[in-house]
């Protein structure tokens, strides 16, 4: 994606770029109101916006949408998942980027050697120059996986974990989020040793409950249908569990890599 991305903008002569996935859909002045405020702004390297579910989701992508609003399922990211008043934010996904091509060239575009996560890297590397923007303004629709595609789409991400931080090497959230569904995995996998002694019977029922707590909570502030409730709370931890056997086994090939993330249910 980021060498065809790479590609497009060296036959670009436009002043402003704008990039948007194939399953997303603008709305009718995403471009212009971007632009906009590039223009008003010259200390503004990317502007985005919302990432908003198409209105007519159904079963399980209607509930993986609601899903999203969670940090648990969209991590820092999850102010693009909503109508939420103008900030200033680390990163943004690819999906809805508006910058000027100066800026994307100035930094050498995206590295094409990484296949998962090169929106990550990109904002990264403009940050160190410029603030990225999130308006309400700009705004677009993104189509939401299926539940098969969902899974394989979270795996994928986690092999993904040694790219996505390599140029932001900073202690915090925006890089630690990505690495605590691997030691949630490890932690399921080591959870039998809690038979061996009273401590570490206490030390994993700790864990466990405060894992759960949090995911319980999520999934109230989202619904309190139960039947909604159930599946978003499900959806939470298949998210986790994938996602952490992902960076588990992040040496993977690439081009199975590649298979996995761009499958999509007939």
């Amino acid at each position: 994606m980021s060498k065809k991305r790479n590609k497009a903008v060296k036959k670009s002569r436009d002043k402003f770029i704008a990039f948007i996935d194939s399953d997303a859909y603008a709305t009718k002045k995403w471009i212009f109101n971007g632009i906009k405020i590039l223009k008003k702004k010259p200390n503004i390297g990317i502007v985005s916006g919302p990432e908003l579910p198409l209105s007519k989701q159904k079963s399980w992508t209607y509930i993986i949408s609601l899903a999203h609003k969670s940090i648990l399922l969209s991590g820092s990211k999850v102010f693009s998942k909503n109508l939420k008043k103008e900030i200033f934010c680390e990163q943004t996904s690819s999906c809805n980027m508006i910058m000027e091509r100066k800026v994307f060239k100035l930094v050498g575009g995206m590295d094409e050697k990484i296949y998962i996560g090169e929106d990550k890297d990109l904002c990264d590397k403009i940050r160190k120059f410029f603030k990225i923007l999130y308006s309400p303004k700009v705004v677009v629709y993104h189509k939401v996986r299926d539940f098969i595609p969902f899974i394989l789409q979270r795996f994928s991400y986690g092999t993904g974990i040694i790219d996505i931080v390599k140029n932001n090497k900073k202690i915090g959230f925006n890089n630690f989020q990505y690495f605590i569904p691997m030691f949630v995995v490890l932690y399921l996998i080591l959870l039998p040793l809690s038979i061996l002694n009273n401590f570490l019977t206490s030390f994993f029922l700790i864990i466990f409950i405060a894992l759960n707590s949090i995911m319980l909570i999520e999934s109230l502030k989202i619904t309190l249908n139960p039947i909604k409730f159930f599946k978003i709370f499900l959806i939470f931890y298949i998210n986790i569990i994938f996602f952490g056997l992902g960076s588990i086994l992040f040496f993977l090939k690439e081009k199975n890599i590649k298979k996995i993330y761009t499958f999509r249910a007939n």
